[in-house]
């Protein structure tokens, strides 16, 4: 199972950020990334957690994507639609907290106990 992260976005028309500073985000993604890792390493079926910064709505992908929810009130639902899109909050995304994606997790996954 892949989970891609998207809080920034550096293709395209748009391309929000979440501080502006493309080092200060990569770090700030990462230290999400790992801590979700982290979270979820106990997992029976291996989980790919992966930085995403070049989203495209025109490449299709199965994965799970979690979102900034800054980022994906910009997407037309028809593009929501096509995707199985997480909304992250901003806040918890800069500060790397992870319980709230991780209780969606487990309330995706309730029928399996390896989340």
């Amino acid at each position: 199972m892949n989970i891609r992260v998207i809080g920034d976005i550096r293709t395209g028309k748009i391309q929000p950020s979440l501080t502006g500073n493309a080092i200060v985000d990569d770090a700030l993604i990462q230290n999400f990334c790992n801590e979700l890792k982290n979270s979820v390493n106990h997992a029976s079926v291996p989980v790919n957690i992966i930085a995403e910064h070049f989203f495209s709505p025109a490449i299709h992908t199965d994965d799970l994507i979690l979102m900034d929810q800054r980022i994906s009130r910009l997407l037309p639902d028809e593009i929501r639609s096509k995707y199985c899109i997480i909304d992250v909050d901003h806040n918890d995304l800069v500060r790397g907290n992870v319980l709230k994606v991780l209780d969606i997790l487990k309330r995706l996954n309730k029928d399996s106990q390896e989340i």
